[in-house]
């Protein structure tokens, strides 16, 4: 593996991160695209897939400045859905739903993060081979 500044090319953690943010994202999507449109699980499925798909597409091609801002409306986002969620069919507590939602929220954030420093480093590294 290329070696940038000490560390590898492809770290594990920003990987597990961005895996985790996209299937956390895409399944919330496609959950909530086919429940709204009556489609079945198959259908879910389709659609979060492309979502993985558009979103990293997007988040790759963006400048810092859009990026920041679309990291922190996903992030909300992600945080409202985790809380909605523990609060109405899981039924816990309002204590304990805003807790589970902060940590989905920090969880987003350092994905955003590190899938930043990912795609800088990516760049550094093909800007130096040629």
């Amino acid at each position: 593996m290329a070696q940038i500044g000490g560390q590898s090319m492809l770290r594990l953690r920003a990987g597990f991160l961005v895996l985790a943010a996209l299937a956390y994202l895409s399944f919330v999507v496609g959950r909530w695209m086919a429940t709204l449109f009556s489609l079945g699980f198959l259908w879910a499925a389709a659609i979060g897939i492309a979502v993985a798909l558009l979103l990293a597409l997007a988040a790759s091609r963006l400048d810092r400045n859009a990026y920041l801002v679309i990291a922190a409306v996903v992030t909300l986002f992600g945080a409202f859905t985790a809380f909605d969620f523990a609060r109405g069919p899981v039924d816990l507590s309002q204590g304990m739903a805003a807790f589970l939602a902060l940590i989905a929220a920090v969880l987003l954030a350092a994905a955003f993060w590190d899938f930043a420093n990912l795609l800088r480093e990516f760049r550094a590294w093909a800007e130096r081979r040629g």
